[in-house]
């Protein structure tokens, strides 16, 4: 298997089953997910409409255009017959003894192709015909000798068979795309599977709180949960918990790299806000439970350190607000406050 068909169908094939199991985890209508899974079928089937298309037309095209303007024996022959025939071994076999006594032909050998049985027709010291025969039945005699016209009346005149010469080869199969369109389609293929994710993802947790990375890591934890038996609905929950902690950390350094834009800035902070607040929800949700030993540890620990994660974010925007470099920082102060009485309520687990 290619690394394209690789990517669009496992890729196609995980988006789609990503966006079905979202579709029963998560509350709201079932169909919320359904762009996210025509998404991953399109993104699976695309290669190979593709490859179809292109050979479709191609088929269309030698099928009307002129058998003989520009294009010579010597570039290839092809005749199908016009009837089918009942017993593809009967027939070789029976062509095969016209052959081998007629004098035209130098020999005559039974052959195995990748379609099927066949025979392969030495003629003029060295030109090679074939003749197999389809799925269908048809007769296809194929060569790249003036001779491959006098094979297929021969062997019309020893099966009864009448052929038309065609440039459409049925034994031609489809080509994949290649060269730089096949690496657009790779590219197009993979943004495809990215925004796949990201429709579930978005879907799931439609809050502007999280980027697209954070939205997809807290998605797999709620997938780790439904999938490995190891893990418990606790777990799920202490690790989305911890998950937070980090994301709230990582606002107090946005807000210190932030340039002087406290507009910005004071987004960064209502995002550690809410991310707090949902963490402190998580880990209020587990205290009803029946906790493990380590589980009770580990709760105890991440609800330190998120209130250290609220304080840090809480004195990064009071450093920001005491720049003298920005204007109106009355939104970054009133942040700071919000953020050291939450972290005070995490203490206190209220």
């Amino acid at each position: 298997m290619n690394k394209l068909r690789a990517l669009s169908w496992g890729g196609g094939g995980i988006v789609v089953l990503l966006a079905l199991w979202a579709a029963v985890h998560y509350d709201g209508p079932v169909l919320q997910f359904a762009p996210a899974v025509l998404v991953g079928v399109v993104a699976a089937g695309l290669p190979f409409g593709l490859a179809y298309s292109k050979s479709a037309i191609e088929s269309l095209r030698l099928r009307f255009a002129d058998t003989d303007k520009g294009f010579s024996s010597e570039q290839g022959s092809v005749y199908v017959s016009t009837s089918a025939v009942d017993d593809s071994i009967d027939f070789l076999e029976a062509v095969h003894s016209a052959l081998r006594s007629d004098e035209e032909y130098d020999s005559v050998e039974r052959d195995s192709f990748e379609e099927g049985p066949g025979l392969t027709v030495l003629h003029g010291g060295f030109h090679n015909s074939f003749v197999r025969v389809t799925a269908a039945g048809r007769v296809v005699v194929t060569g790249a000798s003036e001779r491959t016209k006098l094979l297929a009346n021969t062997v019309s005149d020893a099966y009864s068979l009448s052929f038309e010469r065609t440039r459409n080869n049925p034994f031609d199969g489809m080509e994949p795309v290649r060269g730089a369109p096949r690496v657009f389609l790779g590219i197009l293929v993979f943004s495809m599977l990215l925004f796949g994710t990201h429709a579930v993802t978005t879907t799931a947790y439609p809050t502007d709180t999280y980027n697209p990375a954070e939205r997809a890591v807290i998605v797999g934890f709620d997938a780790s949960g439904s999938l490995d038996p190891r893990v418990s609905e606790t777990d799920v929950k202490l690790s989305k918990a911890a998950f937070l902690v980090e994301v709230v950390n990582e606002s107090a350094t946005e807000v210190r790299w932030r340039g002087n834009d406290t507009e910005r800035i004071a987004a960064h902070g209502e995002n550690a806000l809410a991310a707090s607040d949902d963490a402190r929800s998580l880990l209020a949700s587990v205290e009803d439970e029946s906790l493990t030993p380590a589980q009770a540890e580990r709760a105890e620990r991440i609800r330190v350190q998120l209130a250290a994660a609220e304080r840090n974010v809480a004195t990064a925007l009071e450093e920001r607000a005491n720049n003298e470099a920005l204007e109106n920082t009355d939104p970054l102060t009133r942040l700071s406050d919000q953020l050291r009485a939450s972290a005070n309520r995490t203490n206190s687990g209220t």
